[in-house]
């Protein structure tokens, strides 16, 4: 589904992949051919020290970062419009996930709240991590939500156009 996210996601803009384990998997080399412009390590103990770092890197160099979930195959390029959008009067914008989470998340600044002390997994990351914000007044945008693949029930939600 790595390589299908990239498909979709390639013509919306300036794509990296953040891969944690072997980078040099086949499956990498192709996101590289579909369109995905560099690969980067992940670096962090945990998934909020990994998303934590990787906006720390985006906005070194960037106005805005946008974190994308690889399980969410209802993602295309007019989410991240959207998202960008949604940053042009909001500090966040997510784009949730049915669950209780988020399956994209747009960055206009540095939020290291949204990534300490989350309850990864659960249906209550998103709750939490609006009342991170709230707390340290940023304001956050919520888009509609898209269904990702977690569990043997999700399958349903895959597209038939998925390339295995």
């Amino acid at each position: 589904m790595v390589l299908y996210i990239c498909r979709r996601l390639s013509p919306a803009g300036h794509l990296q992949l953040w891969v944690q384990g072997d980078m040099s998997a086949p499956l990498f080399a192709h996101c590289l051919a579909s369109g995905a412009r560099s690969l980067q390590a992940q670096h962090g103990d945990d998934l909020g020290a990994r998303m934590a770092h990787i906006v720390e890197v985006g906005l070194a160099t960037a106005d805005r970062v946008l974190l994308v979930g690889s399980d969410a195959p209802g993602l295309d390029a007019s989410h991240v419009a959207a998202v960008a959008e949604g940053l042009e009067r909001a500090d966040a914008v997510f784009v949730p996930a049915l669950d209780g989470g988020y399956v994209m998340l747009g960055l206009a600044t540095r939020c290291p709240e949204l990534f300490a002390d989350m309850p990864w997994g659960t249906d209550r990351v998103l709750a939490r991590s609006l009342d991170a914000l709230q707390k340290v007044g940023r304001r956050a945008v919520v888009l509609d939500p898209v269904p990702d693949i977690d569990r043997p029930e999700d399958l349903r939600y895959l597209p038939e156009d998925l390339d295995w």
